[in-house]
């Protein structure tokens, strides 16, 4: 490009763009697009500064604009002595930004030579020094940047007399043939190159050298302090874009996924604990919300993932994930000293988990405030949310969605946080008559955790009132229990469904949660409805079978509607195709929630058979979301 790159500052940006030219960016240029991109730290040979005469000719370079006013921290070897440094240093001085020499001295380098005659404010002998200077900008808000001189060794520099008398020769070339502006600086290098015979162009790569090596040390120091220089935003999202909008918001959980799947053993006596085994180990994006979001994107339902992440390699390496896919990353919050969510979890030979542990504290820093802007600012069709999220964030997506009439959906998670959402009393009380919760899909694990603990709050009392009526208003009495055995007597295999008070269970939620739909892993799916309306269903309590499916509804004992239970046999696998049943039950939930946007609700039965055949494709894949996921599966 050489010759034909035009040069960049800031000023500059549009122009070249916009007319398609090649540009080289300056220090100022560079910095602009660096803190865009979330670069906090960069090394290039020397800055910009003001000109001999500058006080009357007003000939200063932008780059110490850009100093005093981006956060970003420029490493380089000092100011070139064809400029004025005393004065370069008092107008860095007037912009607020922090000079520094990477020295045992004060000295100020002038680019060729270690000692320009003059001093910084300070100077820092060690790479964690720096780092810990750039940390404190950073958390300061200071919104100004640094600057790092770094004396060029003194074995590479330049005579420094034979390097001055070249330079005010050249000067006084420049002066005489009247060149001026952006010309100036590269008649000069040149010049002064070809007059020390290339010493000045040695000096020139062993500094570039020299800074490069000192500026990664100290990036890769920064980072241990909690800043990556690969950040993509330094603070909670607070601008949202309303030119694009979703119409399908995921508040939970984005983490790194660390699947370990055991070998199988021929010996019956092999005891996987208290040794290693061998195994296979994958490495994945993950995290429910990020796993549900990415099935909705697949299935083209315009999902948009709110979440958190650390300021570290992982957390970059997230997002980057997310936009390789094409997924939008404006809802991922980037958290300062907190790190990036792991899940590492245990399979056996055949895929199902064995145990895990999930390291998800930084979704607390999900604010109520950035909750209620992106439900307000998209409006979408529903909002679904996982237990990963805090109680406050529960809440308002609840008071929020209640009061702009969104359905929404809550994926449980895990066991202990399946019963977070009762732990606000009020909240959940209310659900009685609210119904602000729409959707919910326990497996069977997290529904017993929430009955226990919904029983310890006293949410089935029968001196609660108004639950008691709710649930005698659902006329579920002995002829659904005789019913249910006489289905069971036909289909032993779901005799767990009576044997582990599954059903009794969900009768007792149904008055707070009208919609409960039951994973039940290598068993099926059951869901639980309370319908305004049973016109597509029998008018009277009755059974029915059809193909795969058993169906009991129940008429209100007054008024319209009633309740509806649906069993959905399981799509049958060889265990030996298994391959990671983590992110199965969130393909299953991204695949049902896309569903119910892109179709309606009264479509549910077909789209949880859907879901269930891309909850296999899930369970087919080393990955948490099967790449074989695509949007012609919701298409009927």
């Amino acid at each position: 490009m050489g010759q034909q790159a035009v040069k960049v500052s800031r000023r500059d940006f549009a122009l070249t763009i916009s007319q398609g030219l090649t540009g080289a960016t300056t220090v100022a240029g560079t910095m602009a697009i660096a803190h865009r991109a979330g670069i906090k730290i960069f090394v290039t040979g020397g800055i910009g500064g003001v000109h001999r005469d500058g006080e009357n000719t007003m000939d200063v370079s932008a780059d110490l604009i850009e100093l005093g006013r981006t956060p970003v921290t420029v490493v380089c070897a000092g100011v070139k002595s064809i400029l004025d440094i005393e004065k370069t240093l008092e107008y860095l001085e007037t912009q607020g930004v922090t000079v520094t020499t990477f020295s045992d001295s004060a000295d100020f380098p002038a680019f060729f030579t270690p000692k320009s005659g003059f001093k910084s404010p300070s100077n820092l002998s060690t790479v964690r020094e720096c780092a810990a200077l750039i940390s404190a900008n950073i958390d300061l808000e200071l919104n100004s940047g640094v600057l790092i001189a770094v004396p060029i060794p003194k074995s590479e520099a330049a005579d420094a007399k034979e390097i001055q008398d070249a330079i005010e020769s050249s000067l006084k070339e420049i002066a005489n043939k009247g060149i001026v502006g952006k010309d100036i600086t590269p008649y000069l290098l040149k010049r002064v190159n070809d007059i020390t015979h290339g010493k000045s162009l040695k000096s020139n790569i062993a500094l570039i050298k020299n800074n490069a090596m000192i500026g990664s040390q100290i990036a890769k120091c920064l980072a241990e302090f909690g800043h990556s220089s690969k950040n993509m935003s330094e603070k909670p999202i607070e601008k949202i874009d309303s030119s694009s909008v979703s119409s399908l918001l995921i508040f939970g959980g984005s983490s790194m996924d660390i699947i370990s799947t055991l070998n199988a053993v021929e010996s019956k006596n092999h005891s996987y604990y208290h040794t290693s085994s061998p195994g296979f180990v994958k490495q994945s994006a993950g995290g429910v919300g990020r796993n549900i979001a990415e099935t909705a994107y697949k299935l083209s339902a315009n999902p948009l993932l709110i979440s958190a992440v650390g300021n570290d390699l992982t957390g970059n390496w997230l997002i980057e994930d997310m936009k390789k896919i094409g997924m939008d990353t404006k809802g991922i919050q980037v958290v300062e000293n907190k790190k990036t969510a792991v899940y590492s979890a245990i399979n056996d030979p055949y895929g199902q988990l064995i145990c895990a542990v999930a390291d998800m504290e930084i979704f607390d820093s999900i604010s109520s405030e950035n909750v209620t802007k992106f439900i307000e600012s998209n409006k979408p069709k529903l909002v679904c949310f996982d237990g990963n999220i805090s109680v406050e964030c529960m809440r308002t997506i609840l008071n929020t969605c209640d009061t702009n009439k969104i359905p929404t959906f809550f994926e449980p998670t895990s066991v202990p946080k399946s019963f977070k959402i009762l732990k606000d009393n009020l909240l959940f009380s209310e659900l009685l008559t609210t119904h602000a919760l729409t959707y919910i899909s326990p497996n069977i694990y997290e529904l017993k955790a929430m009955y226990s603990e919904a029983e310890k709050y006293g949410y089935f009392n029968f001196d609660n009132h108004l639950w008691f009526q709710k649930l005698d208003e659902l006329n579920i009495g002995q002829k659904f229990r005789t019913d249910v055995e006489r289905i069971i007597k036909k289909y032993p295999k779901l005799l767990f469904l009576q044997n582990d008070g599954i059903l009794v269970q969900i009768m007792n939620f149904l008055p707070y949660l009208p919609n409960i739909i039951v994973k039940l892993g290598e068993n099926g799916v059951l869901i639980a409805q309370t319908l305004d309306e049973l016109k597509s269903f029998a008018s009277d309590f009755e059974t029915k079978q059809a193909n795969n499916k058993i169906d009991i509804v129940i008429p209100r004992r007054h008024g319209k509607g009633g309740t509806r239970f649906r069993y959905f046999e399981p799509i049958l696998l060889d265990s030996q195709k298994h391959a990671n049943s983590s992110g199965t039950g969130d393909s299953f939930v991204g695949a049902l929630i896309s569903g119910l946007i892109l179709h309606s609700s009264s479509k549910i039965d077909k789209i949880i058979d859907i879901a269930q055949q891309v909850a296999v494709m899930t369970l087919q894949s080393y990955n948490s979301v099967s790449e074989q996921i695509n949007s012609d599966l919701l298409k009927f």
